[in-house]
């Protein structure tokens, strides 16, 4: 065991870690990745996947678990549950590892990896050294974020894209605060809703991360008072808008000042702390 240990962030596609969770490792090369020579018995790592979308939104990240070197890389054949993967051939260059956290039923959301370390990184990279204030930082933020996959209808887990989050609140409305679901288009925005105990309906813009709000350039179809004007029923209408999110990655308000939205919601904080969504008139 090397006598200062190193932390990590491992990142692979949420199928290889899914696959193999104690192992960092890569195919298609016969020389050992210079990174791999860095990990030493004892260091530790945490299992970060990405999902991939032809969809212009982004996907959610994962942090999949935290592991600790129990064998140096070595070129290895892949076990069984590795070679299912499409492409994966039959050895590739293998770190194993040994869980140090067996709460992990489900992958947990969380924000984008520079917001998550606070800072920017080569993104090529599968290997990223981090501190160890960084390693344990992003283990208190899984802890307090993480979710009862059983609080997640339809799902069982976090949603990763938009469609699977209306699929979420499709079923869970009533206890979000929704009192009924008036419109869902493909179109921005994505709902109308009735809310408890506001007599007005408002416009509710679904996004995995709040600042794809921003991205997406939503901000120049709502006016400056934060209202959408549409044609509903054959009536123009003029409704409050909202963004309704999994995370809210907007740490400098910018989904207000910029983006016109009234009101930020995250869902993985709604459905984790059983709060609704809460909307009173002023700004």
């Amino acid at each position: 065991m090397s006598k200062i240990r190193r932390y990590w962030i491992v990142k692979h596609g949420l199928d290889a870690l899914q696959a193999l969770p104690r192992y960092i490792w890569r195919t298609g090369q016969e020389k050992e990745p210079r990174l791999f020579k860095a990990v030493k018995t004892g260091d530790r790592w945490i299992g970060f996947a990405y999902t991939s979308s032809d969809s212009r939104e982004r996907p959610l990240s994962l942090i999949t678990g935290y592991y600790e070197c129990a064998r140096k890389s070595a070129y290895l054949p892949i076990p069984a549950q590795g070679k299912k993967l499409e492409g994966c051939g039959t050895h590739a260059w293998m770190i194993e590892g040994r869980s140090l956290d067996k709460k992990f039923a489900q992958p947990v959301g969380v924000p984008p990896l520079e917001i998550l370390l606070a800072r920017k990184y080569f993104r090529q990279s599968a290997l990223i050294s981090i501190s160890a204030q960084e390693f344990a930082r992003i283990k208190k933020y899984v802890r307090e974020h993480r979710l009862n996959p059983a609080a997640i209808p339809v799902l069982g887990r976090e949603p990763r894209y938009e469609q699977e989050m209306l699929a979420v609140i499709a079923q869970a409305y009533t206890k979000l605060g929704i009192e009924r679901i008036l419109r869902i288009q493909t179109a921005f925005p994505d709902l109308l809703v009735k809310l408890k105990g506001r007599r007005e309906p408002v416009h509710l813009e679904l996004e995995v991360y709040g600042k794809s709000y921003l991205n997406h350039g939503h901000a120049k179809h709502v006016n400056p008072k934060g209202r959408f004007k549409s044609v509903i029923d054959g009536l123009e209408q003029t409704y409050a808008v909202g963004v309704l999110c999994w995370i809210n990655d907007d740490r400098e308000n910018k989904l207000k000042t910029e983006g016109r939205a009234q009101r930020v919601f995250a869902l993985q904080e709604l459905l984790r702390t059983g709060h609704t969504i809460k909307w009173t008139d002023s700004r």
